[in-house]
């Protein structure tokens, strides 16, 4: 049995982190962008936190309109899709841009001068790969939503979409947005783009397992009185399966 009022709280914080999203590509990614011409849709963690967005802009029709979605079953699949993309790539965009802060750093690539470490700190970066982070992890704890291990390969395309976005930038403009992806630099790119790759596989399964043990410690709560209270209220309709994407 679903408890509506709950379901509604969690909804309004997957409802604020849309409108935050939303904010954040108008602001930052159109309007910052054409005044000051800044990064736009360059790098990967920009479409990682427009993901972001959109699968919490779903998930929040799901938690706070439950009976009205739950007609719409392509549309939960989407959403699953969403989501199970959602985590992998922003796990990768997250920790490369802080291995690139410690290991790799590219002030001058990124901003045009040589600010090591503020133009990391800058309060957009921090969004992309710290708040994106925060957000997720709350949801994982509160929500319901699974990652499938047959979603896996929508990661792939999502990162195989946006290395042709990068070829098709520097063929274009001459710059490509990472130096390390650059193609001027010869077969050196060539490592990086495989370990990009293998890192979005690598933190796909990492994702499902974290997920997998949340969902097993809750089943394991049934009967023990170990399931979380809020594990119960974020379920779309119990009566067509579609709970789990709410």
């Amino acid at each position: 049995m679903l408890h509506p009022p709950l379901s509604h709280v969690l909804g309004t914080g997957r409802a604020c982190t849309f409108v935050f999203a939303l904010f954040f590509v108008l602001y930052h990614l159109c309007y910052e962008n054409i005044i000051h011409r800044t990064d736009g849709l360059e790098y990967l963690s920009d479409w990682t936190f427009i993901s972001l967005g959109v699968t919490f802009g779903f998930l929040t029709a799901y938690s706070l309109s439950p009976n009205t979605m739950s007609g719409y079953p392509a549309t939960a699949t989407f959403t699953r899709i969403a989501h199970s993309t959602t985590w992998p790539t922003n796990v990768v965009s997250t920790t490369g841009a802080w291995y690139s802060f410690v290991f790799f750093p590219q002030c001058f690539a990124l901003e045009g001068v040589d600010n090591y470490p503020w133009c990391y700190l800058e309060w957009y970066r921090l969004c992309e790969h710290g708040l994106n982070m925060v957000i997720l992890f709350l949801d994982w704890n509160f929500g319901k939503v699974p990652i499938k291990r047959g979603d896996f390969g929508y990661s792939l395309l999502f990162l195989g979409t946006y290395s042709a976005w990068t070829m098709y930038l520097q063929f274009h403009t001459g710059k490509c947005p990472y130096v390390m992806f650059d193609f001027d630099s010869g077969w050196a790119s060539v490592p990086w783009f495989n370990a990009a790759f293998v890192g979005v596989s690598g933190a796909f399964f990492l994702s499902k397992y974290l997920f997998d043990r949340r969902d097993l410690k809750r089943e394991e709560g049934v009967g023990g009185a170990v399931l979380p209270v809020h594990a119960k209220y974020d379920a779309v309709g119990e009566r067509d399966n579609t709970d789990e994407y709410e």
